[in-house]
């Protein structure tokens, strides 16, 4: 039996500017007291662009169809001309949602597929307090990302960036036959993270037989869908540590247009090229020693032999800080 929900799709706006077109499910019926959950789900790069409609035929939208699922679902969209997921847009989408409708802080959900996987695990990894539980989808590990696509080494594990996810239940899918997103995107994220102290659940499933498309059977299984409303928020403290001196982290990284200096009120910029060639400047928020967030994800200043190194782990770019 179909879902009883409403659909509606609007505009956001992001520091007064257009930002995401967005789709988003409400729920009909008897509201719970304590509020609803609410799923976020984040599309891949196929779905740039092109009517926003669409993006009924995924994530959650698509279970609806045939399905009850008694939440508020969030979906995006990507507009044509842009690659990738900002995650200060995304934040804001998701807190003014919040505001305007009955939705449990407590029960938010992120998923998503292929670059919407990656996307929601930079989302995470930047704010784990937010959500419930964790679904990357024919995603995995961002660290690997760069390097892979640019046929270079990986880059040394981060304990302290994953133990950040160390109280968030996670559930990874990945189809062995995926010749877009290796596979072993997924499988070193799940050693890594089953290495590390854990107080969460930690599933992987892996499909012998499906190529890239594994969201497909994971986004039409009603246990999936159970098992992510089951998950619950825990307290999860996630105050903006006090870095002693920023001036260190200043300096060029990469080319002569890649470099970090420090902005009005004390905080570090980075300044650097995206994919079209165009200057961005993003402000740069502490999670930890040589450890920081900005728009586009989580960056590493990897220390070697006393030289910083530094990784943006939500793009195709790596920066290394020249000699």
């Amino acid at each position: 039996m179909p879902a009883e929900f409403q659909l509606h799709s609007s505009q956001h706006l992001h520091l007064g500017a257009q930002s995401y077109r967005y789709l988003l499910s409400e729920p009909l019926g008897y509201q719970p007291a304590d509020g609803w959950p609410m799923v976020v789900f984040l599309h891949g790069r196929g779905e740039i662009g092109g009517d926003i409609s669409h993006l009924e035929d995924f994530g959650p939208l698509r279970y609806q169809q045939r399905h009850q699922l008694a939440a508020f679902t969030l979906t995006p969209h990507v507009p044509e001309g842009r690659m990738g997921w900002e995650l200060d847009e995304l934040e804001s989408l998701l807190d003014k949602l919040m505001a305007r409708h009955p939705i449990n802080p407590k029960r938010v959900y992120l998923t998503g597929l292929s670059m919407g996987g990656f996307g929601a695990l930079n989302w995470a990894l930047r704010s784990p307090q937010r959500f419930a539980a964790l679904a990357p989808i024919a995603g995995g590990d961002p660290n690997l990302l760069a390097p892979w696509s640019m046929q270079l080494d990986a880059r040394p594990i981060c304990a302290t960036l994953y133990k950040r996810l160390n109280q968030l239940p996670i559930y990874l899918a990945h189809g062995l036959l995926d010749d877009v997103v290796p596979a072993k995107f997924s499988q070193e994220l799940f050693d890594t993270l089953g290495q590390l102290p854990r107080e969460a659940t930690l599933n992987y499933i892996q499909y012998p037989q499906i190529a890239h498309p594994s969201w497909e059977p994971v986004y039409d299984s009603p246990a999936f869908w159970a098992w992510l409303l089951e998950q619950q928020q825990s307290s999860v403290a996630d105050s903006e540590p006090v870095i002693a001196d920023m001036h260190e982290y200043q300096g060029r990284y990469g080319s002569e247009d890649d470099f970090v200096t420090i902005h009005q009120g004390g905080r570090l910029e980075l300044h650097c090229q995206d994919q079209d060639g165009q200057m961005m400047e993003l402000p740069l928020a502490a999670m930890g020693e040589d450890m920081f967030s900005c728009s586009i994800g989580v960056l590493r200043f990897i220390r070697e032999q006393g030289e910083l190194k530094q990784l943006v782990l939500a793009r195709l770019a790596l920066l290394d800080k020249l000699d």
